[in-house]
This record gives C-alpha cells, structure tokens and sequence, in this order.
C-alpha cells in the first residue's frame, strides 16, 4: 500500500460521469440512495473506518469528476492509490468502452495497477454483461455487479478493495525484501 498509516487505504473512484460513482460512495457510507446528489466537480474525499478480517482499516475514499474537463487532474488522485475502482453503468455499451479506454489511459501512469471493475445499475437491463465479464477474465481485473440503487454487490465490492489492496502490500513486501537480500549478498561478495 502507498498511504502513510499501514492501516489506512486509499480507493480512488474513476469512471464517466453520470454511470454512479457518487451514489455509490453514498450508499456505502450511509447505506442509503438520494436521486439528489450533483456532479462531482474536480474531486470529493471522504473516510470511512471498515473491519475486514477483524482487523480496523481506514478507508480514504477518492470520487473523482467524470466530465472531459477534469481528464487532465485525475492522475493526481490515482497516482498514489491502493486499489482504483472503475465505473461504468450496465446500461450503456459507450460507458463501458469509455471504462475500457479509462484503464488503458490509468496503465500509462501505473504499469500495473490495482484495478476493480464495478458495474453500476445491476438493477437495470445488463448490456455490458458479455463484454464486461470477457474483458475482466481476459485482463484479470475483478468485476462486480453493483446497484448503488438497492445496494446490491456494494460492501462486497468494497470489502474486496481492501483484501487487494492488503495482499497487494503483502506481494510489494516480500519483493522488497527479495531485492533487499540480493543487494546484501552482492555486497558481500565484492568485487575481489
């Protein structure tokens, strides 16, 4: 993980604007839904303290813009995240393409990120089903079928950002100390 506090991990929603993102910060910080909540301008961070495997983790929830204008500042915020949560709405095929072009532009930045996808609005007609479940087989990122409407797939999908983003801090550990071991017998042996 790259947050200060090895208890503390930073999710950064991305994704278009209008497929959800906000509503579904909203249901799983208030288990409730509003048909009120405005377009993110720029970014919004809220904290959330979960227990997963009876350990207390402190979320930094990152809901960025999804209008065009803001493209240019989102690095800023997935940059350093843990796990990068991608939205897209079931609805519509041109929200998943534009997740699909969200993650190629994300892989830039960060060779390997930590990815998940959530499929927004699992209470409507799935159009995105056969694409979305392909491309998630083929790239190996983890899809959930979310409803920030009724709640559906939402804490399990949270959860799961957690549990990657701990193992993948367990993974940077060990190689961590792989290289660090290596470096030590090299320096052992010397030159001579």
């Amino acid at each position: 993980m790259t947050q200060t506090s090895e208890n503390e991990v930073k999710l950064v929603m991305l994704g278009e604007a209008y497929v959800g993102k906000t509503s579904i910060l909203y249901r799983f910080m208030s288990d409730q839904y509003s048909e009120n909540l405005g377009s993110t301008i720029t970014a919004s961070f809220y904290k959330k303290k979960v227990t997963v495997q009876n350990s207390a983790v402190q979320l930094q929830l990152w809901d960025t813009a999804g209008l065009e204008k803001f493209k240019s500042i989102t690095p800023l915020y997935y940059r350093t995240a843990d796990v990068i949560l991608v939205v897209f709405a079931v609805d519509s095929i041109k929200s998943f393409e534009k997740a699909v072009r969200t993650i190629e532009e994300v892989r830039i930045q960060r060779p390997k990120p930590n990815i998940i996808l959530l499929g927004n609005k699992s209470d409507l007609n799935n159009q995105t089903k056969e694409q979305a479940e392909s491309f998630s087989e083929i790239s190996g990122y983890k899809l959930f079928w979310v409803s920030a409407l009724n709640g559906n797939g939402i804490q399990e999908a949270f959860q799961e950002a957690v549990l990657s983003a701990r193992k993948s801090e367990c993974d940077n550990g060990k190689k961590r100390k792989q290289f660090k071991m290596v470096k030590e017998n090299e320096e052992r042996k010397g030159c001579c």
